[in-house]
């Protein structure tokens, strides 16, 4: 790769913005929780069918927008140019981290307005997913290169043959046992002299 400067540069925007938004979400939370904010002081009741659509769209939109950002990712011909791998990595990253914000925030504030406790865990959750979410150098710079083709014999695992124990198998060749040749000695077999 030769121009890491610009690759650095989107990677630290990136990161300012992964940062900032945790902390701006963790902030708004915890005022939330601990009544700080007066939003809503006594809990309001929220109806049933609403907090089934938040929690839906909460468990729809968690492995979307991973899995979204994986495949525009992985869809793309690779060696890139700098500048077109930087645009496409972070429009997937702004996109992935924003969409999972929004729930985020969606699920802080129906917490702050109904003291659900369902809310809450939906909020504690979608906190570690952003741990999923960090900008990455190597993604980005992976873009940019030819990609590597695996040799065969690391796709495959190594297992013992059927003669072989598997502790066997991490032995060099002359410490492992040779399986015994079987002689079956039956009478037909036998070489009759003179013939």
């Amino acid at each position: 790769m030769k121009n890491t400067g610009k690759t650095y540069k989107a990677i630290g925007l990136l990161k300012r913005h992964y940062y900032g938004n945790i902390i701006l979400l963790a902030v708004v939370f915890l005022l939330i929780l601990f009544r700080i904010v007066p939003l809503f002081t006594d809990g309001q009741s929220i109806g049933v069918t609403t907090e089934r659509y938040a929690i839906m769209i909460t468990l729809i939109a968690i492995p979307v927008s991973l899995k979204f950002f994986a495949y525009r990712l992985k869809r793309l011909s690779r060696p890139l140019g700098i500048m077109t791998a930087t645009e496409k990595y972070k429009n997937a990253s702004f996109l992935r981290l924003y969409s999972i914000s929004t729930v985020t925030l969606m699920h802080v504030l129906l917490f702050g307005i109904s003291r659900n406790m369902n809310f809450f865990w939906f909020t504690v959750v979608l906190f570690l997913v952003f741990l999923y979410c960090r900008p990455s150098y190597e993604e980005l710079e992976s873009l940019t290169e030819i990609p590597t083709e695996k040799k065969p014999d690391e796709e495959q695992p190594s297992f013992p043959n059927r003669n072989q124990t598997y502790g066997e198998q991490d032995l060099p060749k002359e410490e492992q046992k040779q399986p015994e040749e079987v002689q079956n000695n039956y009478p037909e077999n036998e070489q009759v002299a003179g013939k």
